[in-house]
């Protein structure tokens, strides 16, 4: 049986997508959403000039996830 591990190299000086982030991260894409609008420690991107979409460098991505990822989930109030 071959075992196949959802990992994904991320080389600093090229482009990925929010897909590949997330597969880097082992997140689902969302979550990369949620880490763009992070109010503490935002994720710095890029805009693609011909489509729009949201890019990343690699090595945004590789300093990103060594300073820790934020929290999953979402945050709820407490009932009293």
């Amino acid at each position: 049986m071959k075992i196949y591990q959802n990992r994904m190299e991320i080389l600093p000086e090229f482009l990925y997508s929010v897909g590949q982030a997330a597969r880097f991260f082992g997140v689902h894409r969302c979550t990369i959403y949620g880490y763009i609008s992070n109010e503490e420690r935002p994720l710095p991107y890029l805009l693609n000039e011909r489509n729009g979409r949201k890019i990343f460098l690699g090595i945004t991505l590789i300093e990103y996830k060594k300073a820790g990822l934020p929290k999953k989930g979402r945050k709820r109030g407490r009932k009293k």
